[in-house]
């Protein structure tokens, strides 16, 4: 049984079968984007609880999330990559195989790329808030 059959079924899969297809590179960008919203915590903790407003380790939000993009688009690449060799090896494959194999691969990208929206959003109005508040 290969390992992407559970995900090669008819109709529509649930989300959290679409982040298991991602693969584990689903698992990395999560991780990048975890970090991203403790720096964002710890970011709003600094200007409410100690009044601190220096834009200091802001960009590493930034980092994160554009890391979160560019592991998704890698994630593919490599996917795509792993796919056409064993196509190339394979004497007969079915069009559906390919076009669900085709699908999958748009799962990490898409996560890296919902990633990169939203802390990208949380980057620019964590700035703005502490502009604001600077004396």
């Amino acid at each position: 049984m290969n390992s992407l059959e559970p995900y090669m079924k008819e109709g529509p899969l649930s989300l959290f079968e679409k982040y298991l297809a991602g693969g584990s590179y689903m698992h990395i960008i999560s991780l990048l984007g975890l970090v991203a919203l403790l720096v964002t915590i710890v970011k709003i903790i600094e200007v409410f609880k100690y009044k601190t407003y220096d834009t200091k380790k802001l960009d590493i939000i930034l980092i994160m999330a554009s890391m979160s993009l560019a592991m998704g688009m890698y994630a593919q690449i490599r996917g795509i990559v792993a796919a056409l060799e064993a196509i190339k090896l394979a004497a007969d494959i079915s069009p559906q195989i390919v076009f669900n194999g085709a699908i999958l691969s748009f799962y990490a990208p898409i996560w890296g790329f919902t990633i990169f929206m939203f802390f990208l959003l949380v980057w620019l109005v964590v700035k703005e808030l502490i502009k604001s508040k600077m004396p």
